[in-house]
């Protein structure tokens, strides 16, 4: 998540967890959380640069190679599982309503 902000949009992203999951998708435990960040990323998508040194790029590449480390082994994971177990032979789609899902 990001915002122009100090926190990052760490409220938002706390809060879409339960979206997702609701929704199907798994979502890693390691977020990324941009604060201010139309000071750290320029308008083409690169990191912005200070006169501090240029290794801010490697440390966001360090910050976030956590959370797509976890990602991958998810993606990995399911694709795995999926060729032994199909996921809707084990939960079917809603074939009419959501209230489907609801106990009998």
């Amino acid at each position: 998540t990001y915002s122009a902000g100090q926190w990052g949009g760490t409220r938002a992203g706390v809060a879409l967890r339960t979206t997702l999951s609701e929704l199907g998708a798994l979502p890693v435990s390691a977020m990324i959380h941009i604060p201010k960040a139309q000071e750290v990323i320029n308008r083409d998508g690169s990191i912005v640069v200070t006169s501090e040194g240029n290794d801010e790029e490697e440390r966001w590449q360090k910050y976030c190679s956590r959370t797509f480390s976890q990602l991958e082994w998810w993606a990995v994971a399911a694709r795995n599982h999926r060729e032994v177990v199909d996921p809707f032979d084990e939960s079917p789609v809603f074939g009419k309503t959501p209230s489907q899902r609801n106990a009998p």
